[in-house]
């Protein structure tokens, strides 16, 4: 019998995936939304959490990045 799951399938570079690794491993069991690990690059998650992973990633990036001071 074949399962199927629906997800998002996800390309990013390494740093990110990284940090989308850890923000999924700081969740409690029920809520983690990683399904598979592809490779270093490229991951498989719920399709229900897309809009939670975005909004994890434009808090990271403007936490850092640099503006030169006025």
């Amino acid at each position: 019998m074949v399962n199927a799951v629906k997800g998002l399938y996800l390309s990013c570079n390494i740093p990110m995936a990284q940090f989308i690794i850890n923000m999924n491993a700081s969740l409690p069991q029920s809520q983690k939304f990683i399904i598979h690990f592809l490779d270093n690059m490229h991951l498989f998650v719920r399709s229900d959490m897309a809009g939670m992973i975005r909004s994890a990633i434009s808090d990271f990036r403007d936490a850092n990045t640099y503006e030169k001071p006025v």
